[in-house]
């Protein structure tokens, strides 16, 4: 059989640039690029000449493919039965992965009602705190009942708390995170009662280096936290998660993701562990949202398409009602949800390792931003940032 890629001989660099520079009719290439920051500049295009470093194994290591779990926000307010409506209504749309946002603290009668109908072995059951005095403990200790009134313990058990000490308490709880990760060590291993919630660190595309390395620092602070409290830090990974906002810039963000695990995986090389990944949630950054809901719904398959595509275990997709501080509607909801059956069951996205991987212009973008980022991180490291 012939070879076709016989028939075109490879180009250099060199030649594309002059080719570009002719149809530029005089303009400089440099005019192409793109500003990210004092001293990031994205090139319109790269060539294989550009490219050091060869396809990234981290980004591969531990995965069998590139699924994740479909999310949708419940709110919770004082009428936990419509919450519940809410919630099945969800499930019986393909949801995995409800994430309750609670304004109101639970007792066991409300979360039985909460949760009534569902199946907990079938589901991933997310809970944030809303309120003033967040209760972490008092939640996960009614969770861990609520399972085992279900008969669904060890590994069949799988549910999160957005707990982030340093951002909701004024003083670190350090016994209380790592009692509620050695409970999880001993008995829940896909439980996740620790998130490093990084939506705040998020200013947009051109803050991205700065939002990447102060999620790392508040991560690294972490393991070093438990650490000192006796677990290793390849057990305070598997419990841990990591909540990122998710823009507008595509590129940037696809990009983004990639260069977290990178981060990610250069820190936990560093206390030993090597070939373990983050566990990663994205959320809509509130300012990508636009007041007119058809826009948001055509730009919601871009914000996911960049998540999915640079390596996503949760997502959360906004309803496009949102800006307008609505309630969220059945239809708005659904097409939420069917957004990422699309990129499952139609674009296939959940079937290819790493699909960036290759693009010359990603894998650039990517390095760029993960390399700076890592120096600004050794800086927040040295001033001991969340001390």
């Amino acid at each position: 059989m012939k070879n076709l890629l016989e028939e075109f001989p490879a180009v250099d660099k060199a030649t594309w640039v002059a080719k570009v520079e002719k149809d530029l009719k005089g303009k400089p290439l440099e005019d192409l690029f793109w500003h990210l920051g004092e001293d990031l500049s994205i090139a319109p295009f790269y060539h294989p000449e550009d490219m050091s470093h060869q396809a990234t194994a981290p980004l591969l290591a531990g995965r069998r493919d590139n699924d994740w779990e479909i999310g949708e926000y419940i709110n919770v307010y004082e009428d936990t039965k419509k919450a519940n409506q809410e919630l099945l209504e969800g499930l019986k749309g393909g949801v995995q992965a409800p994430l309750f946002r609670l304004f109101h603290p639970l007792n066991a009668g409300r979360l039985n009602q909460l949760l009534e109908g569902v199946a907990p072995e079938m589901v991933t059951l997310n809970f944030s705190e809303h309120y003033t005095e967040k209760q972490p403990a008092q939640l996960f200790t009614l969770l861990r009942a609520w399972y085992k009134e279900k008969g669904v313990t060890g590994p069949s058990a799988n549910f999160t708390i957005d707990f982030d000490p340093i951002l909701d308490f004024p003083k670190l709880p350090v016994e209380l995170m790592a009692e509620l990760i050695k409970s999880c060590a001993a008995e829940w291993p896909k439980v996740r009662p620790l998130q490093v919630n990084a939506k705040t660190f998020h200013g947009g595309p051109e803050q991205v280096v700065e939002e990447l390395a102060l999620t790392m620092a508040k991560g690294a602070e972490y393991l070093s936290l438990l650490t000192a409290q006796g677990i290793d830090p390849d057990t305070s990974n598997q419990h841990m998660q990591f909540g990122i906002a998710i823009s507008k810039s595509y590129f940037v963000e696809i990009a983004k993701f990639r260069a977290l695990r990178l981060l990610w995986s250069n820190i936990l090389k560093g206390y030993g562990v090597k070939g373990k990944q983050p566990f990663v949630v994205g959320h809509f950054a509130q300012e990508s949202q636009d007041e007119n809901p058809n826009a948001n719904m055509i730009r919601a398959s871009t914000q996911a398409m960049s998540a999915v595509i640079g390596g996503i275990d949760r997502l959360y997709v906004l309803p496009s009602s949102h800006a307008q501080k609505e309630a969220d509607t059945p239809f708005s909801r659904r097409v939420a949800r069917n957004l990422q059956h699309l990129l499952k069951m139609e674009s296939h996205l959940d079937r290819v390792i790493d699909p960036g991987a290759g693009s010359y212009y990603i894998e650039k973008l990517t390095r760029e931003i993960a390399d700076r980022a890592w120096a600004r991180f050794q800086e927040l490291d040295k001033t001991e940032a969340f001390k």
